[in-house]
């Protein structure tokens, strides 16, 4: 950890989740545009969708039991998550678009979000949205081990909110995130830097979209980066002030007025947070005031710097834990009861 780095902060995006109406198209989809390989996928998973890995990151496509609700489009519809790529590559990704049928904009300039750079639109046939991002200075790390994509790791997700000033301060205190300060950003946009490179943009709206796991899909998320030594550390904290949702959120069952919900802990759904879960009656995913669900994800830094990280679930953590002596009770300690 350095100096001025705060205890508990998150690095990077390590992957994300989005939902889709028909699989097979997404994986083929993806496949084209992002160079990404389907990996094997836990059986635990298998019901709800699949896995695909490209560079220092990996994604999701779980089907949605009814169609997706309507998007509000290229570079305006939410969640959209962000790729590293290169100035120069931007033409050869445009072709690659265009080859895969996708619908894209043209490249424009932009420092609305807090960086100068230039952003290329684009969205997959179920209208998720998702953006080619080439900053002005690119962050160390980015890039390691792109492939013949030349598509780098995930450089920001974007997020909805009904209120900046408290989505701030919820991720202030549960990630370490401080918003930045620019006077070229954005009125109606909230950035909060990563601490190895990337962002976690919020953007002001009056009503949500409905593309979020609190609007009734299915395990649609985000996995936040944090130093090894504070996974636990992160999680306590929202274990010790959020409430448990007892609710299955693979179900897609609607929930009367979930957007007024406060932000809770549920469960996650691979088979490292249903064990956690069985053990010690808390969920290790969470949710945000608008409905957005995450979770941590360990990163154990290969250079120090945690530019580039070894990932590590709860899964791992329980494995470890459990070859100690006393480990039941140590994992019960670790959620204060």
């Amino acid at each position: 950890m350095t100096q001025h780095e705060p205890r508990g902060v998150v690095h990077w995006i390590d992957h994300y989740v989005v939902c889709t109406n028909d699989l097979p198209r997404w994986e083929a989809f993806h496949s084209a545009v992002l160079g990404a390989r389907t990996a094997p996928t836990p059986a635990e998973v298998l019901d709800l969708g699949i896995f695909q890995t490209f560079t220092q990151g990996r994604h999701g496509g779980f089907i949605a039991r009814t169609p997706l609700p309507p998007t509000r489009g290229l570079g305006k519809g939410l969640p959209r998550y962000a790729f590293f790529v290169d100035a120069a590559d931007l033409d050869f990704h445009q072709a690659r678009l265009a080859s895969a049928g996708a619908v894209f904009e043209r490249p424009v300039r932009t420092s609305a979000e807090g960086v100068p750079g230039v952003a290329l639109y684009w969205q997959d046939p179920d209208g998720n949205q998702f953006e080619f991002w080439a900053p002005d200075v690119m962050p160390a790390g980015a890039m390691v081990g792109c492939g013949p994509a030349r598509v780098g790791r995930i450089s920001h997700g974007v997020f909805e909110a009904r209120n900046l000033a408290r989505t701030a301060d919820f991720f202030k205190r549960y990630c370490g995130l401080e918003p930045l300060r620019d006077k070229a950003r954005a009125t109606d946009t909230l950035v909060l830097p990563m601490a190895s490179g990337g962002r976690l943009i919020f953007r002001k709206v009056d009503a949500l979209e409905g593309r979020t796991t609190g609007c009734g899909l299915p395990d649609a998320h985000t996995a936040l980066v944090v130093r090894d030594g504070d996974f636990f550390f992160n999680l306590k904290r929202i274990w010790s002030e959020l409430p448990e949702w007892e609710f299955d959120v693979s179900s897609g069952d609607v929930v009367a007025k979930r957007e007024d919900m406060p932000p809770r802990t549920v469960l996650h759904l691979s088979a490292g947070g249903r064990r956690f879960k069985a053990l010690t009656k808390r969920g290790d995913d969470w949710f945000d005031w608008d409905t957005n669900l995450f979770h941590f994800y360990g990163g154990e830094p290969i250079d120090g710097s945690m530019s580039v990280y070894e990932g590590r679930n709860i899964g791992h953590y329980i494995a470890q834990i459990e070859k100690e002596p006393g480990g039941a009770l140590r994992l019960l300690e670790l959620v204060g009861a």
